[in-house]
């Protein structure tokens, strides 16, 4: 009896570690259909962006100055300053029939800092 009862708690303790590493892997870093995470900008343009998904697809996506947010750490920046190269997450308007981003977040990359030195 003690064995059926021990056995019933390693099977649960099992299944509880398996699907929350279940959910942490399929979580919030995922793409869909109306989200890429860590794109990389490809070209960019006053009405459009290009950038390739984790995949490998090359997603050309619309902007406009005036609906599409772009930020950097939190803070509302211009979309003058994506360039080619950034990695980027973008939200897509899910209202509008073409693919058009509503907000683009840019990653900071730790290589794209510069350190400066004291003489």
């Amino acid at each position: 009896m003690r064995r059926m009862h021990l056995a019933g708690i390693f099977a649960a303790l099992l299944l509880a570690m398996f699907s929350t590493t279940a959910l942490a892997a399929s979580g919030g870093d995922a793409d869909t259909d109306t989200r890429m995470i860590n794109a990389k900008v490809v070209e960019v343009n006053d009405q459009h962006i290009s950038v390739i998904a984790r995949t490998g697809v090359e997603h050309v996506i619309a902007i406009d100055d005036v609906n599409t947010k772009v930020k950097i750490e939190g803070k509302l920046v211009s979309l003058k300053d994506l360039r080619e190269g950034d990695m980027v997450t973008v939200e897509l308007d899910t209202l509008n029939p073409l693919k058009f981003a509503k907000s683009i977040v840019i990653a900071i990359q730790a290589d794209s800092q510069l350190a400066t030195t004291k003489p």
